[in-house]
């Protein structure tokens, strides 16, 4: 039980990742492990915005991404449907988000979002959007609509 608490419940962001956090409604799953404190407040996020309707962590073999010329996987940090489109979503340390590798893997993403997108709006669904979220944009008084408008 020490191991376990509820995703709204405020910890301190040094132990963060120490849990496995449960009760949300929205994901695709009934616990998740973060691996950063704004991880975990950005489940938070979208799990109380409205217009979230299902999220969740992708498994490791979940999505084929590869970059690095095909010799890496990318593997993001959400997904979200929200009532406009599916979000592949990937939050970074803001001084990091211009370096190579996450610009590469950027590049990877928006191209199976490419792919994607292209699928679902011939078959009537909705598109893909790659977004990047620097961390300290991640807030609890914030929203997911908000982030949007800040993000890569």
């Amino acid at each position: 039980k020490d191991g376990y608490k509820d995703f709204k419940e405020s910890i301190p962001v040094n132990e963060a990742t120490k849990y496995v956090y449960m009760g949300f409604t929205k994901s695709c799953h009934p616990q998740y492990k973060f691996d950063s404190s704004q991880e975990k407040i950005f489940a938070q996020i979208i799990e109380e915005d409205q217009f979230t309707l299902k999220w969740l962590r992708p498994a490791d073999k979940q999505f084929r991404i590869y970059w690095a010329n095909n010799s890496r996987k990318y593997h993001p940090d959400f997904v979200v449907e929200r009532n406009d489109a599916i979000y592949l979503v990937e939050i970074k340390a803001a001084n990091q988000i211009d370096t190579g590798e996450v610009q590469d893997k950027k590049r990877a993403a928006l191209n199976y979002c490419k792919y994607a997108t292209d699928y679902n709006t011939a078959n009537g669904k909705k598109p893909w959007i790659y977004v990047i979220f620097p961390h300290d944009k991640i807030l609890l008084n914030t929203s997911f609509g908000s982030l949007l408008n800040t993000a890569e």
